[in-house]
């Protein structure tokens, strides 16, 4: 069995709440964020909003406030947050998917996401020449066993001439730093081929040897994969997965180790191709080769799906939107809970 809890949810001042993010801090707190949208639609007026849970439960902090819109930027939007090698939180957003004066921008927390920097503009690494919107991830960023911070984006190249608000067509690729956030880089770029069309929002995630693994939404049923030496190069086996459907919707990924001593890869997502609906958590003993488990988490309801974990008790945490973001739910269950379903 499993725990599901209602996090946040619709109010009055904001009528949804959605993209959510969450990441377990080498303390085990969990760190849930998210835009806070005055109305439905991705270019609403929002800020972006935290809530700590520092015990690693249900029960979180008042909401932190991150990012906030403007007026002259009302879109603060698709969160990211990931901890580095030192302890350190970096936390990247978006101005109106760095369109119109908009930038990409970064902050980070030494304490464990209580207190933040002063927001450091980052859109010079972003390729703004190239470039119409830019997005990342959403989800969360990974930090390499190297020590690199990787944050997989999507953007929208002028080449296509698509209206300059439009979130396609997109390429993906990842954003790295080798110097804990002082400096990013991208990679090379994923592009629409026969099997994937417009391929954007990315989770990332390292695999045992090293390497990193994506996993790519894109606008056919089925989700795609790539895999890279460094996570930013010589991309390989670039492909759809059809033993992965999807409803043009963003899924997560997550590896932790079991019992045994096996590297696990989690992926979380809707898992049909016609409906938000079927949230269901898979494990892959093989980087994602194949899938051998699976586990159904709510068959009605669906949304955007987060997934992180505290490695060292063994716990998954997942977290979706119902109702394009009308709530977000927590889900608390073991890894033994997917691999003996």
């Amino acid at each position: 069995m499993h725990n599901i809890k209602t996090i946040c949810q619709q109010n009055e001042k904001y009528e949804k709440q959605r993209i959510p993010g969450l990441i377990v801090t080498k303390k085990g707190t969990l760190l849930f964020y998210r835009e806070a949208r005055r109305s439905e639609s991705d270019w609403a007026m929002m800020d972006i909003l935290l809530s700590r849970s520092e015990y690693g439960n249900d029960e979180f902090s008042a909401p932190i406030e991150l990012a906030k819109g403007t007026a002259e930027h009302p879109t603060v939007n698709n969160p990211v947050m990931m901890e580095d090698t030192n302890g350190r939180i970096h936390f990247l957003y978006c101005e109106d998917y760095s369109t119109n004066g908009g930038r990409v921008l970064r902050r980070y927390s030494d304490d464990d996401g209580i207190s933040w920097s002063a927001p450091i503009d980052i859109t010079e690494y972003t390729a703004p020449s190239f470039r119409n919107c830019f997005a990342l991830g959403p989800g969360h960023g990974i930090c390499l066993k190297n020590g690199r911070l990787l944050v997989p984006i999507w953007t929208v190249p002028k080449e296509y001439q698509a209206p300059i608000d439009k979130h396609g067509p997109a390429v993906v690729t990842t954003l790295s730093s080798d110097d804990n956030g002082e400096t990013w880089q991208l990679g090379e770029l994923l592009w629409s081929n026969r099997d994937i069309l417009s391929p954007n929002e990315t989770s990332a995630a390292e695999l045992e040897d090293g390497s990193v693994y994506l996993n790519i939404r894109n606008q056919c049923y089925n989700r795609a994969h790539a895999y890279s030496k460094d996570g930013s190069s010589g991309w390989t086996d670039y492909k759809k997965d059809s033993s992965l459907p999807d409803p043009h919707c963003f899924g997560s990924t997550f590896t932790m180790t079991d019992k045994f001593g096996r590297h696990i890869l989690l992926f979380v997502n809707c898992a049909s191709n016609s409906a938000r609906t079927s949230v269901t958590v898979r494990a892959s003993l093989n980087g994602g080769r194949t899938w051998e488990y699976s586990k159904l988490i709510d068959s009605e309801r669906g949304g955007y799906c987060e997934i992180s974990g505290d490695r060292e008790k063994g716990l998954v945490y997942i977290v979706y939107e119902t109702n394009w973001g009308q709530t977000c739910e927590l889900v608390t269950l073991t890894l033994e809970d997917i691999l003996n379903s």
